[in-house]
């Protein structure tokens, strides 16, 4: 019987890269810059921007709730490497931060601005927030791919 940790460990790790259909890394597989760089409409973030954002959240998070050093984001530089490689680092902290919590300290809340119910619920929000926007990439790669010819 698998408990409530070992389920969130697994689907933590499913959301993130195990699944090869919708896992957010599946979403990233052989990015081009050109894809990842690509903004698909006013006020609208690109894939490599994603990226980004979704590491400063593991990041912020994990630094409000655990105590754990936030990582430094610059979200103005444009290389989905240096991206994904940042995203790996936030993703490892996150994944350091559940495995820590026993089963009691799941059951109570954390010191965060937002989703702060339970540990649990945070580690649940964070799995679900890489699989929306990891079908946010894929659907701007698709966009990408399939968009008009620029006119010169």
């Amino acid at each position: 019987m698998v408990n409530a940790k070992e389920l969130l460990v697994k689907e933590t790790r499913e959301a993130f890269e195990a699944n090869s259909e919708m896992s957010l890394m599946s979403a990233l597989k052989n990015i081009t810059q050109a894809e990842a760089s690509w903004i698909p409409g006013p006020r609208m973030r690109s894939a490599e921007q994603i990226v980004r954002h979704l590491a400063w959240c593991k990041s912020w998070y994990c630094q409000q709730g655990f105590a754990r050093p936030m990582l430094t984001v610059d979200e103005k530089t444009q290389n989905i490497e240096e991206a994904i490689t940042l995203l790996a680092s936030a993703q490892q902290i996150l994944t350091e931060c559940l495995r820590g919590c026993s089963a009691e300290a799941l059951a109570q809340p954390i010191p965060t601005q937002f989703h702060g119910e339970s540990a649990a619920h945070f580690f649940w929000i964070m799995l679900m927030h890489d699989l929306w926007h990891g079908g946010q990439i894929k659907t701007r790669r698709t966009q990408y791919r399939t968009r008009p010819p620029v006119a010169t």
